[in-house]
C-alpha cells in the first residue's frame, strides 16, 4: 500500500517548478505531439491476460463470488506474473513521465463481471489506494447517463449524457474502465495541465496569477450534516519544486454560485477562458474501445467528454468503471487537496464494490 507520508523523487528531465516561470517536466505534451505516435497505447498482450486470468482465479479462491472480498486485498499479495513487467512501465509514466496511458484489450465480452472487477481492481492496486466515488460507499463508480441534469450543483457530470468541460477528479489518479461505448458521440479527451499553463504563461501572465487564488469548490451536495457545501482551493499549486493542477471550471462556478459565497471576478473569467481555449488547442482525443482502460494523473493532465447520444436498449447503454486513486508518491499537494483526497464519504458511508 503506498505510503502518504513520502515525497515524489527527483525525476530526470523536469526542472523545479516557479510561479510565473514555464515549467519543464515529462508531463509537458501536446496533443498533436502524441496524436503522432502510439506508445501511450499498450495492448495486452496473450501473455498478459492470460497473467490476469490467472489472478482473477487465485483471489476468487479467497473471496468466492463476494465483490466486496477485493476490500481486503493488499497489493503486496498479488503475483503479476507476466503482466510485472507493463505494469511497472504504466506506473513511471503515470508517475514520472508523461502522465497518461491507455491499456487496451482486457476481455470484456469474454470474461464475467467478477473477474473483470478483480483484474481491474488488481491493475489499480499497483498505482494507488482506491477511494469511494460517492456517500453509498461505492468503490467501483459507474460512469453512466442517469437522466440528470449537469447544471444542478449538486449533480456530477459523470452522471449526464452532457459535454463535460476539463476538469481533474478528486484522487491522485483515476482510472476509467470500457464496458460499453456510446450510439454515438462520448469521446475522451486529455490534455496537459502544465503545458496549458506554459502556454497560459505566454499568452498572459496576469490571468495565469488569478488561477493561483484560492476558489470556492462545490461538494455536489456530497456533505455530511453541518458541514460547508464548498471548500477552497487554487488551480495552479507550486508545491516543493512541483506545479500540482486542480482543474474544474464547472465545479468552482457551481461553488461560487452557492448561498454566501462570491460571484467570479472578471478577471478570474477571462483567466477560465483563456484556459478553456489553450485545452481546445493542445488536446488529444481518443475514442474508447470495449475493454480499454485509461489512467491518468489527476495533477498534471486534466480530461473532459464529449456529449453523446446513447443507444434505446438498456444493455448497450455507454457504461465505464471508474476508480479514484490515493498515492502521495504521485505528486505534492496543497493543504486544501484532503478534502479532495480521502473520497466521498459521510458518517453513514459503508464501502462496498457494486458491480
Amino acid at each position: 500500500m503506498p505510503d502518504d507520508s513520502r515525497l515524489p523523487a527527483p525525476v530526470p528531465g523536469r526542472v523545479s517548478a516557479e510561479p510565473g516561470k514555464l515549467v519543464t517536466d515529462p508531463a509537458v505534451w501536446t496533443g498533436d505531439e502524441m496524436a503522432a505516435r502510439n506508445d501511450w497505447i499498450y495492448t495486452l498482450s496473450d501473455d498478459d491476460i492470460a497473467a490476469l486470468g490467472d489472478i482473477a482465479k487465485q483471489v476468487r479462491a479467497t473471496i468466492g463470488d463476494d465483490a466486496d472480498g477485493l476490500l481486503t486485498l493488499n497489493s503486496s499479495e498479488i503475483n503479476l506474473g507476466a503482466f510485472r513487467a507493463p505494469m511497472a512501465e504504466v506506473c513511471h509514466q503515470i508517475k514520472n513521465g508523461r502522465g497518461f496511458q491507455l491499456v487496451r484489450g482486457l476481455p470484456v465480452v469474454d470474461w464475467d463481471r467478477l473477474d473483470l472487477a478483480i483484474a481491474y481492481w488488481v491493475i489499480g492496486l499497483q498505482i494507488g489506494t482506491p477511494l469511494s466515488n460517492n456517500p453509498d460507499g461505492d468503490m467501483i463508480g459507474h460512469v453512466t447517463d442517469m437522466g440528470l441534469d449537469y447544471e444542478n450543483p449538486n449533480h456530477r457530470g459523470y452522471q449526464t449524457s452532457a459535454h463535460m468541460l476539463f476538469h481533474t477528479d478528486q484522487c491522485d489518479v483515476v482510472t476509467l474502465l470500457c464496458l460499453q461505448t456510446s450510439m454515438s458521440g462520448g469521446s475522451s479527451r486529455i490534455v496537459s495541465a502544465p503545458a496549458v499553463h506554459n502556454e497560459m504563461l505566454k499568452q498572459n501572465p496576469d490571468l495565469v496569477a488569478e488561477l493561483t487564488a484560492d476558489m470556492f469548490w462545490t461538494k455536489h451536495g456530497e456533505v455530511a450534516s453541518g458541514e460547508d457545501p464548498w471548500y477552497r482551493m487554487a488551480v495552479f499549486n507550486y508545491l516543493d519544486g512541483y506545479l500540482t493542477t486542480a482543474g474544474g471550471y464547472k465545479h468552482i462556478e457551481k461553488g461560487h454560485a452557492l448561498p454566501g459565497n462570491p460571484p467570479l471576478t472578471k478577471a478570474q473569467k477571462d483567466a477560465f477562458a483563456l484556459m478553456a481555449k489553450i485545452n481546445e488547442e493542445l488536446h488529444l482525443s481518443m475514442d474508447f474501445e470495449i475493454g480499454d482502460i485509461q489512467i491518468l494523473n489527476s495533477h498534471v493532465t486534466m480530461h473532459s467528454r464529449t456529449a453523446y447520444e446513447d443507444w434505446p436498449e438498456a444493455e448497450k447503454r455507454r457504461r465505464l468503471w471508474r476508480l479514484w486513486l490515493r498515492n502521495a508518491d504521485i505528486r505534492p499537494r496543497p493543504e486544501a487537496f484532503k478534502h479532495r483526497i480521502s473520497g466521498i464519504q459521510t458518517p453513514e458511508t459503508v464501502l462496498r464494490v457494486n458491480i
